[in-house]
């Protein structure tokens, strides 16, 4: 009986320090909870503010980098050289604007005889002679560019023989002396420089002329580069974002383990 009693005493004291302990497990785990969740909301709270200003100055630093972007992409297209051959250029811009290579050769060879950067007493410049007003009405920012020249020199061709019905003789006319003095006169005007042009530029289309030039051009940026970049900056600009909220979830989860 008494050992009986004792049994019973003894596993009432087991029962009430397992009791006790357990109490104290969920004391101490509701204090750590309590304490971990404390912890996790004042680490969220301090990178949630460096999450915002992060997005700030990413958003700053993305509209600076397409400003950034244009601009660099539009000195890319100023300064970016290339090699090509003249007589390519010459066919490229006949086929552009629709004038007969030969006859584009033709007015070269009689301007400047194919120098790109030929100069004139009046002002006139490059392959085709080009006055700066011109140029700059045809959208040719640098006349000594063999390139734009040449392009800027068939359009305002494409032009003449559109205004004069496809007539070469007053095209050639208003090329050298002005669609001006063409109307003044009504046709060709009496200026033995005009009227010798003509019949020499007539002749050159006349033979097989090649340039056999190679020259160097600028050659314009292209505009999906610079947008692949923007794009390129954005996913990296991204990706900083997100690794930031990633690390404020992981020690959320760490501090509510402590």
């Amino acid at each position: 009986m008494s050992f009986s009693l004792n049994k019973v005493i003894s596993n009432g004291t087991t029962q009430q320090n397992d009791q006790n302990n357990q109490i104290v497990t969920s004391v101490r785990t509701e204090e750590s909870s309590t304490f971990g969740n404390l912890l996790a909301n004042a680490i969220s709270r301090c990178f949630a503010d460096s999450i915002a200003s992060y997005k700030e100055k990413q958003e700053a630093a993305k509209a600076a980098s397409v400003q950034n972007t244009v601009t660099g992409s539009r000195q890319a297209a100023a300064s970016f050289q290339m090699s090509e051959s003249m007589d390519a250029i010459f066919q490229e811009a006949a086929n552009t604007y629709g004038v007969s290579v030969n006859l584009l050769k033709a007015v070269g060879m009689a301007e400047s005889n194919f120098n790109q950067y030929a100069q004139s007493g009046a002002g006139a410049q490059g392959v085709m002679q080009l006055m700066p007003a011109t140029a700059a009405s045809l959208g040719v920012t640098d006349p000594f560019d063999a390139r734009q020249n040449i392009m800027g020199g068939a359009k305002l061709l494409a032009q003449n023989l559109s205004m004069y019905g496809g007539n070469i003789d007053l095209a050639l006319a208003a090329y050298n002396a002005g669609p001006g003095n063409v109307a003044a006169y009504g046709g060709i005007p009496p200026f033995a420089e005009t009227q010798n042009y003509v019949v020499k530029v007539k002749q050159y289309m006349g033979s097989d002329i090649s340039t056999g030039q190679t020259v160097q051009t600028t050659a314009a940026a292209s505009s999906s580069a610079a947008q692949n970049a923007v794009a390129q900056n954005n996913k990296e600009d991204d990706n900083g974002v997100n690794f930031l909220s990633d690390a404020v979830e992981r020690v959320r989860i760490q501090s509510q383990m402590i």
